[in-house]
């Protein structure tokens, strides 16, 4: 499969509604054989940290998991806005660390203005 059809389909399989608000197992193994196949794919990086904010974390999951996705995704693309700004969201609104996203949310400004 190349990348782009890896993130049309986790697109495809994104939980949409009230009814399905975590992604399914088989969902988040199709982002683990993407990112084994595609390691360097910013957007598969990305989406696999807003797809794990979603899981259930009484299985075992760690939600630090998604920053690790996000900083990936940064390292492998140090101009990328969308990066900056779901590390800054994360920070903000699920780990309550407000100062700490704030510099996110002004590197995410920068890099879509460079």
């Amino acid at each position: 499969m190349e990348e782009a059809e890896y993130i049309a389909e986790l697109k495809r399989r994104w939980p949409r509604d009230h009814t399905s608000v975590e992604p399914s197992p088989e969902t988040m193994d199709l982002t683990l054989k993407a990112l084994r196949d595609y390691p360097q794919s910013e957007k598969l990086w990305i989406m696999r940290g807003d797809l794990l904010q979603l899981v259930d974390f009484d299985d075992g999951t760690d939600l630090n998991e998604s920053e690790k996705c996000y900083r990936k995704a940064i390292g492998i693309n140090p101009r990328s806005s969308e990066a900056y700004l779901e590390l800054a969201h994360f920070l903000d609104s699920v780990m309550n660390k407000p100062r700490k996203a704030k510099q996110y949310f002004e590197k995410a400004r920068r890099a879509k203005n460079a």
